[in-house]
């Protein structure tokens, strides 16, 4: 189910106001003029696109754009928005049923390693957990703890001493799933592919050989290990790499406003 559900702004005839119009009528056009349609949701992506450049953004608004992307048949941009609004609003049910249909529509389809699969289970709390969550949890747990060894000192009891030892581990935890959130930010930033048949080479440039026979589509996620002028190394889910050019991929952290005001729900 693909659906964009929104509340009226205060001004009349804003870019909100008129991306829920535009979206809507490529809705009733979809059965009839496609190609119409797919016009609609596109304008419908760059009006809510417009909403997020001055600053007004949340997890909703990547996911109604990734909704836009979707319906115009463009799964690697909608697949680049629905991860963005997964680090904001990750445990939203009809975000996670989206983006799994975005997924099955990439026409390259590259299996994750069983490592990462493993990981992915094991840490499921860190992946279905928003960072602001955790970092929450991170601070009330490392208060907790001081207040129980506090609570005991003056009382002397086994329990508080157990509790504040809980509470201490709950703060490492979460304080280091998100040092680690940081570090990968930082040095191996999560990327889609946006562009269709994109070569990857096994050096920065088309002059080295070709990595790989065929080339990727939009959708495939990859992480960037690399950098150089216009160039990317990235590592593709199945643990091969390779470049790409930096134009054919976004990062999915890029360009995140933040959790400010929520606006569709």
């Amino acid at each position: 189910m693909v659906c964009v559900w929104g509340t009226a702004l205060s001004r009349p005839a804003t870019e909100f106001d008129l991306a829920l119009r535009d979206f809507d009528e490529g809705q009733q056009l979809q059965a009839i003029q496609p190609d119409r349609a797919r016009q609609l949701f596109r304008s419908a992506a760059q009006r809510f696109s417009s909403v997020a450049a001055t600053g007004v953004g949340n997890g909703y608004l990547q996911y109604n754009l990734g909704n836009c992307y979707l319906q115009a048949g463009d799964s690697g941009r909608a697949i680049l928005h629905y991860r963005r609004a997964q680090l904001l609003i990750p445990r939203d049910p009809l975000l996670a049923d989206n983006l799994a249909l975005a997924r099955s529509r990439c026409l390259t389809q590259i299996q994750p390693t069983r490592r990462a699969a493993v990981l992915l289970s094991l840490f499921f709390w860190h992946y279905r957990s928003a960072q602001h969550e955790r970092g929450v949890a991170a601070l009330g747990s490392y208060l907790l703890t001081f207040g129980l060894l506090t609570a005991h000192s003056l009382l002397r009891r086994r329990s508080l001493l157990i509790l504040a030892a809980v509470a201490a581990a709950i703060a490492v935890v979460c304080g280091g799933s998100l040092l680690t959130d940081r570090w990968m930010e930082r040095n191996e930033p999560a990327a889609v592919i946006t562009q269709m048949d994109v070569p990857v080479y096994k050096g920065p440039g088309p002059g080295y050989q070709r990595q790989f026979e065929q080339p990727l589509q939009p959708g495939v996620e990859c992480v960037v290990l690399e950098r150089r002028d216009r160039w990317l190394r990235v590592e593709l889910p199945d643990g091969n790499s390779g470049w790409i050019e930096a134009t054919t991929a976004e990062l999915v952290s890029d360009e995140q406003p933040g959790e400010r005001t929520v606006l569709l729900r």
